[in-house]
């Protein structure tokens, strides 16, 4: 805060009591309130002044936090797709612009990081629902890049072991293999089939905020890295974009 200090005043010389006039007080001069009186004025709106300055500070603070935003950098917009949900629903992308989205390639017959990455997806649901969120603010998207074996049926029973709220996760799949795959390398993530139909693919959940763009790349702590985020930072960078 800048601080004013005003000039000092020009102090009258030879200056009695009782014999010298104060100065501006001759017969057409302005009258000058007395010192009592602007010690009264002082104590009188010291505290409103005090007052109002914390509010103008407060109201200053809350413009800045509104404005500042998430610190999550725009890394580029989500491609648009059109997939079947288990209950035969076609799921739009673009359609769901309006709420943030994690979006996830994972298969259901997958032996190591896809089942406790979907684990923490449940446990980031319950968060959000605890306030009031999920599928009204947040979506999830399982899409399962072996469409050949993750019937509805088989991704149904795959969501209801970890206790997936359908209203607000879906579950989606296509009806060919490299569409899919394609639509992941559109998404930056890799998939590899080998002969023996086991596959190899981007262990990454990816952050998309309400205008479609792509925020974060987000590597679950079922990959055994250095920084891998758990439920409870998924959670915070979900409600950063809210």
């Amino acid at each position: 805060m800048s601080e004013f200090k005003g000039e000092p005043s020009d102090k009258l010389e030879n200056a009695t009591p009782g014999t010298a006039e104060t100065a501006g007080t001759g017969a057409n001069g302005p009258s000058v309130p007395a010192v009592g009186t602007q010690k009264s004025f002082a104590r009188r709106y010291a505290f409103p002044m005090v007052l109002l300055a914390l509010c103008l500070a407060l109201g200053g603070y809350l413009l800045w936090d509104s404005m500042k935003g998430s610190d999550l950098p725009v890394q580029g917009e989500a491609a648009d797709f059109t997939l079947q949900s288990i209950d035969g629903e076609a799921v739009t992308m673009s359609e769901l612009d309006g709420k943030v989205r994690l979006v996830y390639f994972f298969f259901s017959n997958c032996p190591d990081v896809c089942p406790p990455t979907t684990f923490m997806l449940s446990q980031v649901q319950e968060k959000l629902k605890a306030d009031g969120d999920f599928g009204d603010k947040v979506e999830f998207l399982s899409i399962t890049i072996d469409p050949l074996r993750d019937t509805p049926e088989a991704l149904r029973a795959f969501g209801d072991k970890f206790n997936a709220d359908y209203a607000g996760w879906k579950f989606l799949r296509g009806d060919e293999e490299q569409p899919i795959w394609d639509l992941a390398q559109e998404y930056g993530l890799m998939v590899v089939k080998d002969q023996n139909g086991d596959f190899g693919h981007s262990n990454l959940v990816v952050l998309v905020d309400k205008k479609g763009q792509i925020r974060s790349y987000i590597s679950p702590d079922a990959n055994g890295n250095p920084g891998d985020l758990d439920a409870d930072a998924l959670y915070e960078q979900v409600k950063t974009l809210l």
